[in-house]
């Protein structure tokens, strides 16, 4: 039995849809529905049902999501153990954001493996949130505090969104430079798990569907739609500090949101996510990484941010 096709159906019966548990995961949609498919033929029973609104647990479902959740933590800690006997490398598993992950966390990672030869990361990008408490992960960073008070919730600094369009675009379609000229203009929104409206109405409200050329998914994808020229979007202040081919318009209108930490209590135990909590912690020290402070550090005064590779 994979329990990986265990943990990505439990998910789906919590999400109650192929397409958002997908998302949450990290895989295809089309992908998740073989593997649960072929789940079930490997049970010889059915585990969910197909509604028109979504999936739900059968009965047998249901009954198999209870023994999984008994399994989930001694499975991981059968893993754990199996690899400090065979003395592999101590993975540490960090489900993060698009842009946090691929811009800051990768690009430094060369640094902490070079300190911490031992330890592997085992990085998790999503547009979602880790559910920790199913052990999704060891690590979840995100933009919103659990709201389980058994899990441990750290700010690691807070980010800044401000608007920002390609060069092409400005000489094309001119620079607003106030809140009304930007009616006239169109937009780039972004979505995922961790902003509910699109990145662009949290920052500026509602926006007509008739302004936004494009919705994507992820900051990636967004980040080079805006790079394109196909509109103006929100982005975090570092965003050029990044490198990123994007000029901020420097408008009057921000938006934050505190970047969290979270993490089930006892994996501190473990010394490899307890040294992986100490460079995260670092990473987001606002005193070296202005644009991680609670003030609003507009992109032009951010400053370079080259990733340490020296280690």
């Amino acid at each position: 039995m994979n329990w990986d096709d265990l943990r990505l159906f439990a998910i789906v019966a919590e999400e109650k849809s192929i397409r958002r548990a997908a998302t949450r995961a990290g895989v295809g949609a089309a992908t998740l529905f073989r593997r649960i498919g072929e789940l079930e033929t490997r049970l010889g029973a059915r585990l969910l049902n197909r509604l028109p609104e979504g999936v739900s647990p059968t009965l047998f479902g249901d009954r198999a999501l209870a023994l999984i959740e008994q399994m989930t933590a001694p499975m991981h800690g059968l893993d754990r153990l199996a690899s400090e006997v065979r003395g592999d490398r101590a993975f540490v598993s960090i489900t993060v954001t698009q842009g946090l992950g691929v811009n800051w966390l990768i690009p430094n990672a060369s640094a902490f493996h070079n300190a911490n030869p031992t330890i592997g990361l085992d990085f998790r990008i999503s547009n979602g949130i880790a559910d920790i408490m199913r052990l999704d992960s060891d690590l979840g960073i995100q933009m919103a505090p659990p709201t389980t008070p058994d899990l441990v919730a750290t700010k690691l600094g807070r980010m800044h969104f401000e608007l920002f369009a390609s060069q092409g675009y400005l000489e094309r379609h001119g620079h607003p430079t106030s809140i009304v000229e930007l009616r006239r203009h169109r937009f780039v929104e972004q979505l995922d798990g961790h902003v509910l409206e699109g990145h662009v109405a949290n920052v500026l409200g509602e926006v007509r569907n008739e302004q936004v050329a494009a919705r994507v998914l992820g900051s990636c994808g967004a980040i080079r739609a805006i790079e394109s020229g196909l509109g103006v979007g929100a982005l975090p202040n570092y965003s050029i500090a990044f490198g990123n081919r994007v000029v901020p318009l420097n408008l009057p209108i921000t938006k934050h949101r505190d970047i969290w930490l979270t993490y089930r209590r006892e994996a501190r135990d473990r010394a490899a996510v307890a040294t992986t909590i100490g460079w995260l912690k670092a990473l987001f020290d606002a005193r070296r990484w202005p644009c991680f402070r609670d003030e609003f550090v507009p992109a032009r005064d951010v400053g370079s941010m080259v990733p340490d590779v020296a280690g």
